[in-house]
């Protein structure tokens, strides 16, 4: 039966999304042509590119519940900025996620050579089992012959347990070697395995920390954007919708 094929890691799961501290009635969407960047629900991003005019950005906003417009080019611009920079570290992720994609893909590699070398291993070692018991059978028949007279018939059959002996040394030395070999590959390859995981434990460890990071700085914007859209809401900027 050939080797079963080594299963490919899975590839990181991508890093989730900060908890950004928002109440439930107090989201926003930013629209623009080329991108959408939000904190709220779908409905609210559905509402929002319904009011989306080809080439303004437009900043939608639900406070307290009630749907709010804000098309102010200096509003938008902090807004946009602030997103931006929140998404950095987001992407620092992505890039260590690719390198642990790669590396899982090298594992895959490896662990697929590693199950080639299994099955002839396997094989191997299923005939140093049957020379084993044969050798036993050949033992019970000398015990047999050590019972019977001395005759040319006797010396005959020892002869040629002897031969079957002396052929079955000659097997075992080759399948050592064989198996020798094998053993060699196989180590060499646990090596080139213990490595990899090394280095993708490390990437593990730098994507937890930048993880911490990216919610914290997220919190952070968060609060700034919502600061933002405060001070627009004060000076009258904002568009009330129909709730």
């Amino acid at each position: 039966m050939p080797p079963m094929l080594a299963a490919a890691p899975r590839p990181p799961a991508p890093p989730a999304p900060p908890d950004m501290d928002l109440e439930d009635d107090d989201t926003f969407a930013y629209i623009s042509d080329g991108r959408t960047m939000m904190a709220g629900s779908s409905d609210d991003l559905y509402m929002a590119r319904a009011f989306k005019q080809k080439g303004k950005d437009l900043l939608f906003v639900r406070r307290d519940g009630k749907p709010l417009l804000i098309r102010d080019a200096k509003t938008l611009e902090q807004v946009r900025k602030l997103m931006e920079d929140a998404g950095k570290l987001g992407d620092a992720q992505g890039a260590l996620g690719e390198k642990q994609a790669a590396l899982g893909a090298q594992q895959a590699a490896l662990g697929q050579k590693q199950a080639e070398l299994a099955y002839p291993m396997a094989q191997i070692a299923a005939k140093h089992a049957a020379i084993a018991a044969k050798r036993a059978e050949i033992g019970l028949e000398r015990a047999r012959l050590q019972n019977q007279e001395d005759s040319p018939e006797r010396d005959r059959k020892e002869a040629e347990l002897d031969k079957r002996d002396e052929s079955f040394d000659q097997e075992l030395e080759g399948l050592d070697k064989q198996q020798e070999e094998l053993s060699q590959k196989m180590e060499a390859l646990g090596e080139e395995q213990e490595k990899l995981g090394e280095q993708q434990g490390k990437l593990g460890e730098e994507q937890g920390k930048l993880g911490e990071q990216q919610a914290a700085q997220s919190r952070e914007q968060m609060k700034k954007v919502m600061s933002v859209i405060d001070d627009a809401i004060r000076k009258g900027l904002a568009e009330p919708l129909p709730s």
